[in-house]
């Protein structure tokens, strides 16, 4: 698993590289590098669904591994971190895929049962309430942000040891979803990496909106009655 990244100088060397990528979580880790992109282009296979199964068992991700559910193709590690009982800080860069100028986001969490080895059965424990960000930019762009207080309800009922994963969804202005996640261990605050402001700070390009709903009149929506 991926440590913490201080700043944008641990990953510049991957911007050289790739053509297109997505999002990446700083802090408190990742499961691991889901910035691949290979296999057919969808201009030369427009039956892809994202995912090219070979027939010696390997994948090809030929719009990157970040738009596999629920983890963004990485699977759970034993190699945990560490994160606040009740809850702590999650930083993300977010502009590492051209039409991300407009995204939503969200972070949820999912619980592993009791003494087992698997992956949680879902990750529907909202941590917070979806936002929007809007960035400098539609093509790739550097950026950060950080929440530094993300609450587990307290209803869920975790305690120290308990181990979970914090799954990050980014949702691009064309609809389509992006997932990364970390899985950690519960412990308390003093046992956690310090969280400072060269791990957990917000950039200024980024700007940050919530998100609402409201009714539409029936006669504005195209359908059948």
């Amino acid at each position: 698993m991926r440590g913490p990244i201080p700043n944008f100088l641990a990953i510049t060397a991957f911007l050289q590289s790739l053509t297109s990528a997505h999002m990446v979580l700083t802090y408190p880790g990742s499961r691991g590098n889901n910035l691949h992109l290979n296999g057919t282009p969808p201009a030369f296979n427009p039956e892809t669904v994202g995912i090219d199964y070979y027939e010696n068992g390997t994948l090809g991700f030929p719009w990157g591994m970040q738009w596999m559910h629920p983890c963004g193709g990485m699977s759970l590690t034993h190699n945990r971190t560490l994160w606040p009982v009740s809850g702590g800080a999650i930083s993300v860069q977010p502009g590492w895929f051209p039409g991300h100028k407009k995204a939503l986001f969200y972070i949820n969490l999912g619980i592993s049962e009791p003494g087992e080895f698997s992956p949680p059965p879902h990750y529907m424990n909202n941590l917070v309430q979806a936002f929007q960000i809007i960035g400098p930019s539609n093509v790739v762009y550097m950026a950060q942000f950080c929440l530094p207080e993300v609450k587990i309800p307290p209803e869920l009922g975790l305690k120290k040891g308990d181990n979970v994963t914090i799954q990050v969804i980014e949702t691009a202005q064309h609809g389509a979803s992006l997932y990364t996640c970390v899985d950690v261990t519960l412990a308390d605050p003093e046992e956690v990496v310090p969280v400072t402001p060269q791990n957990c700070y917000n950039t200024s390009n980024l700007e940050f909106r919530n998100v609402y709903t409201a009714p539409i009149p029936h006669d504005h929506v195209q359908g059948y009655s």
